[in-house]
């Protein structure tokens, strides 16, 4: 019996299936990518996705930058899109409803992967952007490390791991029968 298809509990039982787990952090991480370049990029202007390599005070570079942030939002609507079917895709596969709250944790674990990466690979590793306020100073205290952003992030993974537990928990409780 695989996790699919699996039928020992009874029809009102909430599954969670690896699928659609996956696809809810898959979902979470495009979501967090698409809220980054929209507020960050574009609503606050903190930084584009390669202002660390294309100055952001030249047109040829803004229209790079901006070029670079429109084709980020295209992936990142594009593996939102992914994760949304396949978490559709995985809800057609179960014989009963999926359980909600681990999802939710799940989808709040890939918003905080999302923000891990781009803090570590972006920021840090290679240097791609850097956020900055007004008249060109850097928000982060830490530098290229963005210290503060890491543990925030690492925060959003360690909440969404909590959704999924108490879920995971509460779907249990509910699954024993009483005594």
């Amino acid at each position: 019996m695989t996790e699919e298809t699996n039928t020992a509990f009874s029809d009102d039982q909430h599954v969670v299936t690896r699928r659609a787990l996956l696809a809810a952090g898959v979902f979470g991480f495009g979501f967090s990518g698409l809220v980054d370049v929209l507020v960050l990029h574009h609503v606050l202007q903190w930084h584009h996705l390669v202002s660390g390599i294309y100055s952001m005070d030249t047109l040829s570079g803004l229209r790079t930058n901006i070029l670079a942030d429109g084709i980020f939002s295209i992936g990142m609507v594009t593996i939102m899109s992914v994760g949304a079917g396949l978490l559709w895709q995985s809800k057609r596969r179960t014989y009963a409803p999926l359980a909600v709250k681990p999802l939710a944790g799940a989808a709040i674990i890939g918003l905080g992967v999302f923000d891990v990466f781009d803090a570590v690979v972006d920021h840090a590793l290679l240097g791609l952007h850097q956020p900055v306020g007004a008249g060109g100073q850097p928000l982060s205290l830490g530098g290229r490390y963005n210290p503060h952003w890491l543990v925030v992030s690492l925060l959003f993974v360690a909440a969404g791991y909590y959704v999924y537990r108490a879920g995971v928990q509460q779907r249990d409780a509910e699954a024993e029968p009483d005594s």
